[in-house]
């Protein structure tokens, strides 16, 4: 039991790791870009180049999800041999709670550079944009199912042929 929970928290830290990290690499990245393509005092986001920026990091995040669940779900499966269905179950909860973590990290460091370059009295805040955040919860729970199967299935695989 202990080893389970051992591994669990290990694709959880590991989602947690690389969220911050993709999050950290597009908000460097969009702050560049920012400084190269917006004139101070103005709104990032009239920028259609920062615009595209935006949503390119944010389709990496959360098409990263299942990719890093595939690698953690190999990892937990040749290190559980034989226990197919404990390596899938503990893969498929990490992937799918590590997600979360994961975007959340993701999304967080990556919409604060729009914090910092705001135009002052802008406001920043309302409506306006094409990008619906409300949407981005429903495909945040629709991408942590499919992120959840695929570490479950990858462990289940790799645990049955190691």
């Amino acid at each position: 039991m202990r080893r389970s929970l051992s591994y669990l928290l290990a694709v959880i830290s590991l989602f947690g790791l690389l969220g911050a990290g993709v999050g950290l690499a597009a908000n460097f990245t969009i702050s560049f870009f920012i400084e190269q393509f917006v004139q101070p005092g103005t709104d990032p986001l009239d920028s259609t180049q920062i615009g595209i920026m935006l949503l390119v990091a944010i389709f990496v995040a959360y098409t990263a999800g299942p990719i890093v669940a595939g690698i953690a779900g190999a990892w937990v499966g040749r290190n559980l041999p034989e226990r197919e269905a404990l390596a899938g179950i503990i893969a498929g909860t990490g992937g799918f709670a590590g997600f979360y973590v994961f975007i959340g990290l993701a999304l967080l460091f990556t919409f604060s550079v729009l914090a910092e370059f705001s135009a002052p009295g802008g406001g920043g805040g309302g409506g306006g944009g094409p990008l619906d955040p409300s949407g981005l919860v429903t495909l945040m729970v629709q991408v942590s199912l499919l992120t959840g199967l695929v570490g479950f299935g990858t462990a289940y695989l790799t645990s049955r042929i190691d």
